[in-house]
């Protein structure tokens, strides 16, 4: 049997052809900074149903990365619902989420491997002292996020979690198996969920300060955040109503 690798690379990918000259960077980047520190790794894209030629694009440009394969999703369910997919597929020990414009460069694990020994979950923050923001996002998300984060702590419980969103986070197996089947929205709400999950469940999360860079290509706008805003609604409730079964393992739940 082929020996489990110590890290999985998960990517929700939608429409990226927009973004092509990044995808290539960040892939090419992935591969080199693995060969550099030698450890074992894979890589899943998951693709969330494009309406474009992601597809050929992302298969031409993995054509040469024996470590790197598709989930090639042909209806589109979300973020969320990809994650979920990939982290299921995937196999490592660790498992970590990235996006596929490469905002958050793979280098940034420097500082979440030595993490590892100490704690269940490792998240990225751009809210940390330590952070470099290199290029922000316009005023208004900032400040969408940043109201939004306030809300998220009261809602889910996840106070002093100052970054709940940014699109980097990693995960032990452990707690892949035990969080990520209770998950229940399918969009950009399933950080907090997650997050918020583990945490109930009693997992040591750790947030790590990173090097961020707004690409300019995010497709979340307004409509974005009224869906976010209404999946942490979503996730309060199934919270107060019991449906997460935090006092169960997820083997006695599926029984």
């Amino acid at each position: 049997m082929e020996q489990k690798p110590f890290i999985s690379v998960i990517i929700p990918t939608y429409n990226e052809t927009v973004k092509e000259k990044e995808m290539e960077e960040h892939l090419n980047s992935i591969k080199n900074y693995f060969e550099k520190i030698g450890k074992s790794y894979e890589v899943v894209i998951v693709l969330d149903g494009p309406t474009d030629n992601t597809p050929e694009v992302v298969k031409e440009k993995i054509k040469d990365k024996p470590n790197f394969w598709v989930i090639d999703r042909k209806e589109n369910h979300g973020k969320g619902y990809s994650i979920r997919e990939g982290f299921a597929g995937a196999r490592g020990e660790w498992r970590i989420w990235t996006d596929m414009d490469g905002a958050t460069p793979i280098d940034n694990l420097d500082k979440f491997i030595p993490e590892f020994e100490k704690a269940d979950v490792v998240i990225g923050s751009r809210d940390l002292k330590a952070s470099a923001i290199q290029k922000h996002q316009p005023k208004w998300k900032e400040w969408l996020g940043n109201a939004g984060n306030i809300l998220i702590q009261v809602m889910t419980g996840l106070y002093g979690i100052y970054d709940t969103q940014c699109g980097f986070k990693a995960f032990k197996e452990e707690v892949v198996k035990e969080v990520f089947p209770r998950t229940k929205v399918d969009r950009w709400g399933i950080d907090f969920e997650i997050l918020m999950i583990a945490n109930k469940l009693g997992y040591k999360i750790s947030e790590v300060p990173v090097v961020w860079l707004d690409m300019g290509y995010s497709l979340v706008g307004m409509k974005g955040y009224f869906i976010t805003l209404r999946e942490l609604f979503k996730v309060w409730w199934n919270k107060v109503r019991g449906v997460y079964q935090l006092k169960k393992k997820i083997s006695e739940i599926k029984k």
